[in-house]
Formats: C-alpha cells, structure tokens, sequence
C-alpha cells in the first residue's frame, strides 16, 4: 500500500480550521484524509515548529546543514500567533 501524500496549503488550511474549532474527525471526512489522527499530527508538528514543519522533506538529500537550524523571526511570530489563537480559543470554550 503506497503512502498518500497531501499538499503543503491542505495540511496548512485544515491545522488552521482545526484551530478554529472544527474536530479533526469531520475535516477528515470532508476532505477525505485517510485518518483523523493524520489532522492531528499535524497540528502537533505546527504546534512544536510553525507551519515550515508541515513541509515534505522524506525523500531529499540533505544540502549539509546542521541538523538544527536557526528559527527565523517569522517563524517565531507565526508559532507565537498559533500558540494565542489555541489558548483563546480554550479560553472561550472554559466560558461557554
């Protein structure tokens, strides 16, 4: 059985819908991936390294960096922003 792939903008639109409250289990059937917990992983990896985490890497050769990259400023920003939008959000289902 060959592995599926998906596209950078679909991994991206569905973490952030995700975020927005929807359960990874009804974007999985809409958007026909194989698993929910496909969504979840995911989120996970945007959660540990911004959205620059959901890219494709199986497969290539290393260009020789170190294993450990500099995180760039956008990158801190964005993850930041991710972190502020769960935590609203958990916030507001607290209240509700």
């Amino acid at each position: 059985m060959k592995m599926r792939t998906y596209p950078y903008d679909l991994k991206k639109q569905l973490v952030e819908m995700y975020l927005e409250g929807h359960s990874s289990t009804e974007l999985a059937k809409k958007y026909d991936i194989h698993s929910y917990k496909r969504i979840n992983e995911w989120v996970r990896k945007v959660r540990e390294g911004g959205f620059k985490a959901l890219e494709e890497t199986r497969g290539r050769r290393s260009k020789g960096k170190s294993k450990k990259e500099e995180v760039t400023l956008e990158e801190k920003y964005e993850k930041l922003k991710l972190e502020n939008e769960y935590l609203k959000k958990l916030l507001d289902l607290k209240r509700g």
